[in-house]
């Protein structure tokens, strides 16, 4: 996992911060795999949050949060959230859960 103990650290806490303390991330793409260089972080987040204003308020100040800290200035982060909204399950969700890691 190319995502140091420090940075796993940050996501987690800022996603518990903003999206609550039953907030659960993985991280998935490119940058699970040690072997490849370079790559975007894909953050894939559950929460039990099921207004989509609020999600999408939440995900900016995420977003906002982890490109304030050093250890991710300048660098491309995907987030991909799972509200708690009846519905079906979209592939990308299936795909981060089943090849990404937990943080």
């Amino acid at each position: 996992m190319r995502l140091s103990p420090r940075q796993a650290a940050i996501i987690r806490q800022a996603a518990r911060d903003i999206f609550g303390p039953d907030a659960r991330v993985w991280l998935f793409g490119s940058r699970v795999d040690d072997g490849m260089r370079g790559g975007d972080y894909d953050f894939y987040l559950e929460t039990s949050l099921a207004d989509p204003d609020a999600i999408i308020a939440r995900k900016l100040a995420l977003l906002a949060t982890l490109h304030a800290n050093s250890a991710f200035a300048d660098e491309k982060i995907d987030v991909v959230i799972r509200p708690n909204i009846p519905g079906p399950e979209l592939p990308i969700y299936q795909v981060a859960k089943r090849e990404g890691l937990p943080l």
